[in-house]
């Protein structure tokens, strides 16, 4: 009975200590840091303007339950900007041209407007990998049954720690940080490649809508999207 008795006591320790270990690397704090991206366009123009006049990078900013994307052009006279709250499954897009600043607060699990998807797609995962930035990054294969569309490939990393990081976008299914990715930007198509990783501190203000701004709703906004990209 001593010999059974110190045996189940051993394996309640070894269970305990291996529920004590598991438990301690789910809570190890989610990096943040701001990605640098290109954005490639896809085509020559974009309604009357050069691709080569449009803004060509895109900053990416996140920290635990918050993700901010920003695009900014025309020294600094256009800006595009879209935060994800991972925790209440929002999206909220600000858009300033000259003096005119429109915020649309999107409703839950709404995707982000104007870093819309693709209606229909279907992601499949594949073994392949390659590097970016220093960084190993899988292939999705994104394809769209039924219709003309051609098919692409997005890439995405597990190396950084950020968890869910895609919810409330169109690639929510993709379970790391995405590195190579094709994205709709006011009509247009556009491929994002990360040029540089910084990781460090985000401050929460970055997360914190600016005052000024004028409310409205989701048509209104891409009205004038497509507008200024026409």
């Amino acid at each position: 009975m001593r010999f059974l008795s110190s045996r189940y006591l051993v394996f309640c320790l070894v269970l305990l200590i291996n529920l004590s270990c598991k438990k301690r690397s789910a809570d190890i704090a989610p990096e943040e840091g701001l990605i640098v991206y290109n954005i490639n366009y896809l085509e020559e123009s974009v309604g009357n303007y050069s691709s080569g006049i449009l803004p060509h990078k895109m900053e990416s900013r996140f920290k635990e339950g918050m993700v901010k994307n920003s695009i900014e052009g025309a020294l600094g006279f256009f800006s595009l900007v879209n935060i994800s709250n991972l925790d209440e499954m929002t999206n909220t897009t600000l858009l300033k041209f000259i003096d005119k600043k429109y915020v649309y607060r999107g409703k839950k699990k709404e995707p982000p407007c104007c870093f819309t998807g693709f209606d229909g797609m279907e992601i499949e995962f594949t073994d392949s990998t390659k590097k970016i930035i220093d960084y190993t990054c899988n292939e999705a294969i994104v394809s769209f049954p039924g219709t003309d569309r051609k098919s692409f490939a997005i890439y995405y990393t597990t190396e950084i720690n950020f968890d869910e990081p895609n919810a409330v976008s169109p690639y929510k299914e993709i379970p790391g940080i995405l590195m190579e990715f094709t994205a709709t930007l006011g009509g247009t198509s556009v491929i994002m490649v990360a040029e540089k990783y910084l990781r460090g501190n985000i401050p929460d203000k970055e997360f914190i809508l600016p005052r000024n701004y004028m409310e409205i709703n989701k048509n209104e906004l891409e009205d004038i999207m497509n507008a200024l990209l026409d």
